[in-house]
């Protein structure tokens, strides 16, 4: 809970703190009118900075999990990995993408409201980034958060091929959304890694980077044929075992893993799968 939201709680746990702030309610919405005209009444933004890069993410003032997603990717840098040896590749990889003329693709998986794109987008602005969330909620205002910016906005959940399923709340929304191949929430447009990638020409863009957040969907994602993983250097992945216990949401993917021989790190929540290289068979010994 912001400090804003629990101020505002506690002014009003009491008969007198209610009614005073009945009374000062209708000035406070009318200063927001008057200061941001062109921000909906129940919307804040938040003004973050990234390697020289200034934002000003737009995000709904009663939903917690908008704030936590600006504090995971800008005060914790939960995406800045992998580190060392691993991060010197990378960083390789992604100036060699840049050297030859093309763009370093960048798919994320789960985008939200767009924290987690403008973050990528300061760490690797060459790159173009394709931004998958099925939320309409959040896609609207990631839309608002990556206007201008080199990215593809679809409006999707990712899946391990086309077609559609349903879109369910486990409770709180924001980043809860969940997708089901059976439920009663509203039916959604489901789209594959492998049809992300034919929609960008190799001739133009390079697979570099994948990031997945979707809330335990990927246990069957991974179920695809590893070819259209294998492709990107580097995979970001948060596991959802502890959020679905006794489901194996995450077996597929380090199946993936181990079976394309890849190594892997962690950071915060997040796990990372990174292709072998060469150069790392001459690193330090343990």
């Amino acid at each position: 809970m912001s400090f804003q939201s629990w101020a505002i709680d506690n002014f009003v746990s009491t008969p007198v703190g209610r009614a005073a702030f009945r009374v000062v309610q209708p000035v406070v919405h009318l200063t927001r009118r008057i200061s941001h005209p062109d921000l909906p009444l129940r919307q804040i933004r938040t003004k973050v900075s990234c390697r020289g890069m200034q934002f000003s993410i737009q995000h709904r003032r009663d939903n917690d999990s908008d704030s936590e997603a600006i504090e995971q990717c800008f005060s914790q840098q939960q995406y800045d990995m992998p580190v060392g040896a691993h991060g010197v590749l990378i960083e390789r990889i992604y100036q060699e993408i840049v050297a030859s003329g093309r763009q370093p693709l960048l798919i994320d998986c789960g985008a939200n409201i767009g924290c987690s794109v403008l973050w990528f987008h300061a760490r690797y602005p060459k790159a173009h980034i394709v931004a998958v969330e099925p939320a309409p909620d959040n896609f609207e205002l990631l839309s608002v958060n990556c206007s201008g910016l080199d990215v593809d906005l679809r409006q999707a959940g990712i899946a391990a091929a086309d077609g559609n399923s349903h879109l369910t709340d486990p409770g709180g929304g924001g980043m809860n959304y969940r997708t089901v191949d059976e439920g009663e929430g509203p039916e959604i447009t489901m789209v594959s890694i492998q049809t992300l990638l034919t929609s960008k020409p190799n001739s133009r863009y390079v697979p570099f980077l994948l990031k997945i957040d979707i809330e335990g969907a990927e246990k069957s994602l991974f179920n695809a044929d590893f070819a259209a993983f294998a492709d990107f250097p580097l995979i970001i992945l948060e596991p959802h075992d502890w959020l679905l216990p006794g489901q194996l949401s995450s077996q597929s993917f380090f199946r993936f893993h181990v079976t394309s021989g890849r190594e892997f790190c962690m950071k915060h929540e997040n796990v990372a799968s990174i292709a072998l290289h060469s150069s790392l068979l001459n690193g330090p010994k343990a």
